[in-house]
């Protein structure tokens, strides 16, 4: 058996760092300069990602009520502050939350597990399911897609797709909520600016990773009522996609399979 040692001295060590591509960073999320998390992520695409990791939080409903996101560049990490009006800084208060979570890390920082447990609401909806034919459609397309966005091998990613499986929009990171609250956080910035493919929410989310509780509960403080991952989700997922009624299909060892 060949053993590639990873631990290395002066030269070597610049020489394994340079090529460890799969990289993550501290970063700070601040409301009004109080910081509300710290998350592991991959330093890319961060005004999405703050933007997202508070809808999917539930710390605010609307990318409208973010006025500005700064981001400033730390020793040993990175800070992203949104700036907001003071009645979403309260709203935001009353819900004391103060999270700090390891990569991709998707419900650290909770106070209970009544918190966790807890399910939005979700949007009611005459969208139907896509097709099998258009989820496998997307599925084949994931490829080049990532190719053509130079997407990094090990990252995950969450891509959009409109209601007939056309390619809107993909996200990537280190963690799989991460690459989902960039995702979200680029659509809602998105549809801020009419007319654009976003504006419905009528897609669906892929993701290529397996599903948990998490992503369901993001997916629908998103507003999104279909999500598609490409491995099993777990067994609070299901049950939690079916109490909201979202739409959930998953590949189970390259089957596709409609869970809720």
């Amino acid at each position: 058996m060949n053993i590639v040692n990873t631990h290395s001295t002066s030269n070597e060590q610049t020489i394994n760092l340079a090529q460890a591509k799969l990289t993550e960073t501290p970063i700070a999320i601040c409301i009004n300069g109080i910081s509300q998390a710290v998350m592991m992520a991959s330093p890319i695409d961060l005004k999405d990602f703050a933007v997202g990791f508070v809808i999917g939080e539930g710390l605010i409903e609307l990318a409208s009520d973010v006025k500005n996101v700064s981001i400033t560049k730390l020793q040993q990490g990175i800070e992203v502050d949104l700036t907001v009006l003071a009645r979403t800084e309260h709203q935001i208060k009353s819900k004391r939350r103060q999270l700090s979570g390891s990569t991709g890390c998707g419900l650290c920082g909770v106070d209970s597990i009544d918190t966790a447990m807890t399910l939005p609401s979700l949007t009611s909806s005459t969208q139907t399911a896509p097709s099998l034919e258009i989820i496998e459609q997307a599925r084949l397309s994931l490829t080049d897609i990532q190719k053509a966005h130079d997407c990094i091998q090990g990252h995950h990613s969450a891509v959009y797709f409109d209601e007939n499986g056309q390619f809107v929009a993909i996200r990537e990171d280190v963690g799989r909520h991460n690459a989902l609250d960039k995702l979200i956080g680029h659509i809602y910035r998105e549809s801020n600016k009419p007319p654009t493919p976003y504006s419905s929410h009528r897609g669906f989310l892929l993701m290529t990773s397996r599903c948990s509780h998490d992503l369901v509960i993001k997916a629908a403080r998103g507003k999104f009522n279909v999500l598609i991952t490409l491995a099993q989700p777990t067994n609070l997922a299901v049950s939690s996609a079916q109490s909201i009624g979202l739409t959930l299909f998953s590949f189970v060892h390259g089957k596709l399979q409609q869970f809720s």
